[in-house]
């Protein structure tokens, strides 16, 4: 079986060619005008670093080049692409340099595993790089396509989240949510205003809540990472992802999963005592106090500080598991929250509990839990839309089995392997693909402490949800995808990445990398084990 018949995520139309292959040769080079230069680049970079060929780019192409070219408009929209492999030469074409970065996506797929080696051209012939002729048509499904990284829980540094931006990008997921506060940590810094009223010392976010990190007997380390991002960390992270058409979204978390900030800035409790700061797992117990005027100002100066550092049009504010806010002054404060979150120029995104106050235009529901009512009624009366985050198909921190070593297990329905994250419909309980702005996989790290551990929960159920949010329906089988999961194998390992080897996929190859058990020093199933 070709490469052709392994691709994730499944594209739109795939047609195999009549002709002979395409064989990559040592004078080939990439073609691309000047505004595809940064993905032709990317491109380059991966062949050469595999194949050992020079590859340079070049305006005009000739028989056997890669060529990478940018139309005015395209069916499909603008992550659409087109993809023709002929004896002659690989044409990709594309109306935005996102639909050229999705198509090289799937190029990289149709060469053989052996492209993901470093240093591979050392012991490859020059006749490897073959690619069968074939003619692909694709576009996505559904605009947003994301993961989320819980970084507050247990920091993770701008090279790490880089690295998860690196491996994600292949599978066209083109959005990053940061979790960056919570009850253990603040992990964005937020300057000293010029106007400060109520003498607020924003400083003891990050100096304060910058050290936190949540505390699991059973985590490796028990203790998460502290750390916290600079504006310009912020800004660094953004710049990287934009050059994988991945768009950042942040979250401050409010009104509950607020206790960091409590511990920081004791103008936000009402008995004006700063409050001690906490490494427990447990949620729901922290809330801002609806009646301190403090309240509203610091709210408003994080979002203002946050949204004009952020490059995208998303701001979330979280909304969640307010446990302890009473009903009433949930609502008052939330809906207070949205509207200075609105004018910021940004959409406004909640968890779906936020579904309960008068949204502005353009405010984008994360569905993760609970009654799914209120979510439909506002897509169908305020016009907001829905990102779709059901735990029990998304949320990428529940362990694969009761003795994962890594994960958690209170969403009911567990514990979840790939074909949950598979076997679903984002378009649910009423619900259309145009009120859908597309599908999320959350990954809280209560017991995960470095990039190693992420990956192996991510992976492969992650990929599932890449297909899950890039593929028709029509084109989706859950017997075709375990058989293209196992083919990646070889890939992940080829590239050093971590991943789960679910018992009913047939690997080609397993990952290179022992996971660390609970116990360190001792051997277990997941492998030769590492603290």
């Amino acid at each position: 079986m070709n490469t052709t018949d392994n691709l994730i995520p499944r594209p739109s139309h795939v047609a195999p060619g009549d002709g002979p292959a395409f064989l990559l040769s040592p004078g080939a080079r990439i073609a691309a005008g000047h505004a595809a230069a940064q993905v032709a680049e990317q491109l380059a970079a991966l062949l050469r670093t595999a194949t050992g060929f020079a590859l340079p780019l070049v305006e005009e192409h000739r028989p056997g080049d890669i060529s990478l070219e940018l139309v005015e408009s395209f069916d499909g929209g603008r992550e659409a692409y087109t993809l023709t492999v002929a004896e002659d030469e690989i044409r990709l074409t594309a109306s935005t340099p996102a639909g050229l970065f999705n198509g090289v996506q799937t190029l990289r797929q149709l060469f053989p595993a052996a492209i993901e080696e470093a240093g591979a051209a050392e012991n490859r012939d020059a006749g490897t790089w073959v690619i069968p002729a074939v003619e692909i048509a694709d576009a996505p499904r559904f605009a947003y396509r994301g993961l989320m990284l819980d970084v507050a829980r247990s920091f993770f540094t701008v090279e790490e989240v880089k690295e998860q931006i690196d491996v994600m990008t292949q599978f066209k997921f083109n959005a990053l949510h940061l979790h960056l506060t919570d009850d253990q940590a603040w992990r964005i810094e937020i300057h000293e205003p010029a106007e400060n009223p109520s003498g607020l010392p924003y400083a003891k976010l990050t100096e304060v809540g910058g050290q936190g990190a949540v505390e699991v007997p059973t985590a490796v380390p028990p203790r998460g990472n502290s750390g916290f991002y600079t504006q310009q960390d912020f800004r660094d992270i953004q710049a990287y992802a934009a050059t994988k058409n991945v768009l950042v979204i942040p979250e401050i978390d409010l009104p509950g999963h607020v206790n960091a900030a409590l511990a920081a800035i004791p103008q936000l409790n009402p008995d004006g005592l700063a409050k001690p700061m906490s490494t427990t797992s447990e949620v729901g117990w922290s809330t801002l106090s609806v009646e301190l005027p403090a309240t509203y100002e610091f709210v408003r100066e994080v979002l203002s500080q946050l949204a004009a550092i952020t490059d995208g049009p998303y701001l979330h504010i979280g909304g969640d598991e307010a446990h302890v806010t009473g009903h009433d002054d949930y609502v008052a404060m939330v809906q207070r929250f949205v509207r200075i979150g609105a004018e910021t120029g940004k959409s406004v995104v909640g968890w779906n509990e936020f579904a309960a106050v008068e949204l502005p235009e353009g405010s984008v529901i994360q569905y993760w839990h609970g009654d799914f009512e209120p979510t439909v009624r506002q897509a169908e009366q305020s016009g907001s839309r829905v990102m779709m985050s059901p735990a029990a198909n998304t949320y990428l921190d529940q362990k694969y089995a009761s003795d994962s070593p890594v994960g958690l297990e209170w969403v009911e329905g567990g514990p979840f392997t790939w074909s949950e994250y598979y076997n679903w419909d984002p378009a649910q309980g009423g619900l259309q693909d145009q009120q859908i702005l597309g599908v999320e996989g959350p990954l809280w790290t209560e017991t995960v402490r470095n990039n190693q551990q992420a990956q192996w929960l991510l992976y492969p159920r992650a990929v599932s949800l890449a297909e899950v949010a890039w593929s028709g329906q029509e084109v989706r089988n859950a017997g075709d995808f375990r058989r293209r999961l196992g083919a990646l194998g070889e890939r992940l390992a080829q590239q050093g990445v971590v991943f789960q080897e679910a018992p009913d996929v047939e690997w080609s190859a397993k990952p290179e990398y022992p996971f660390p058990d609970p116990i360190a020093g001792s051997e277990s199933k997941y492998g030769t084990i590492e603290a």
